[in-house]
């Protein structure tokens, strides 16, 4: 009896052993001399919490749908560019991401295009999503998210660029729909066209240590637009306004009506840079009576100056004659105005110097 018991033990054990093993995570290669040769394939065969290393090179019309949880999804030897081509995965965009706990790390989308006129780089739809050291270029949307409060996405150390004009849409870097979380930090958004470089419609924001500037030739509107309101936290960020903008104002909270009980606006150590000869509007805010507005150790860089600026968050005094820098009502706040202050922090890309007051 008890070598019947400790026979069935180990029967037991080494079918578990087994199965374990049957379901180990696997790391699948992709590339033009690796048995997958595309991403698709990938795609068919990975399951939850594999990886997928792709070989750099370019992948035209490579695009797919990714159902698995856990997964990671990687470049190596390089970038991998995912040219969309022309072709749309279900009509929405180079990837559509329809798993949890999804990691993209260091890969290039490319051209997208899509029926609808918003044609996304990657198309986030369902749970957790990380995106980490990619490009989005030359897309209708870079990303864009579906409107569901279970979804959240983290941006790291990306870059998003030119923006095409699809009239009568308008075309995004960034657009998080309704979802519960957006961060994005260390990334860099320029060369917007008529849409905006992020916007957002979150209930939580934080975006951090990033570099939203339209450029010389950019054309965005917002430099970030929040419609919804929400808990929005700009913190340590470079955020310029290009003298082609097509909208004087740089940041938007809650211009299409605040969707959330909870209003919440922080700026704290920006640095917010205006290029238009005139001055625009550095914050608007609506609603601004059901809204938390904090703003400390913020710099601001040209625009127009005095108590009549319109502005919801930075108001200014004239300065005095022939003074560069001018006071900014909120503590640590300050703006600058004088053409040689401000040549001085250009050279220094805005940074500004130990000694600033």
């Amino acid at each position: 009896m008890g070598n019947r018991w400790g026979f069935g033990v180990c029967l037991g054990l080494f079918w578990a052993a087994l199965m374990s093993g049957s379901a180990a995570a696997e790391t699948w290669r992709v590339g033009p001399d690796e048995g997958l040769r595309t991403v698709a394939e990938a795609a068919a065969v990975a399951r939850d919490g594999d990886t997928v290393e792709v070989r750099a090179a370019t992948y035209a019309g490579d695009v797919v749908v990714w159902p698995q949880r856990r997964l990671t999804i990687r470049g190596v030897g390089g970038r991998p560019r995912m040219l969309a081509s022309g072709q749309a995965a279900e009509g929405k965009g180079i990837w559509v991401i329809r798993g949890d706990e999804v990691v993209v790390d260091n890969i290039a989308f490319e051209g997208a295009r899509g029926p609808n006129r918003n044609g996304s780089g990657i198309r986030h739809e369902e749970g957790a999503l990380t995106v980490r050291n990619c490009l989005f270029r030359d897309n209708e949307m870079g990303i864009l998210t579906a409107n569901k409060a279970s979804l959240n996405l983290v941006v790291e150390d990306s870059e998003f660029s030119q923006a095409v004009l699809v009239t009568p849409r308008i075309s995004h870097l960034l657009y998080a729909g309704r979802i519960g979380r957006l961060e994005v930090r260390g990334s860099y958004f320029h060369h917007g066209r008529v849409g905006h470089l992020l916007k957002s419609r979150a209930r939580v924001n934080l975006i951090e240590h990033n570099r939203l500037t339209d450029e010389v030739d950019g054309q965005a509107s917002y430099e970030l637009d929040f419609p919804d309101g929400g808990q929005v936290f700009l913190i340590d960020n470079l955020i310029r306004q290009s003298v082609g903008t097509e909208n004087r104002r740089m940041i938007a909270f809650g211009a299409e009506g605040l969707q959330h009980d909870d209003n919440v606006l922080v700026l704290a150590g920006n640095t917010l840079v205006d290029d238009v000869p005139e001055g625009g509007e550095f914050v608007a805010v609506w609603s601004p009576e059901r809204v938390q507005v904090v703003a400390v150790n913020n710099l601001l860089v040209g625009g127009c100056i005095g108590s009549l600026c319109p502005d919801a968050v930075f108001r200014r005094s004239l300065p005095d004659a022939g003074a560069q820098t001018a006071a900014v009502e909120g503590e640590g706040n300050l703006q600058i105005v004088g053409a040689q202050a401000r040549a001085a922090l250009e050279v220094r890309g805005f940074r500004p110097a130990a000694d600033t007051p």
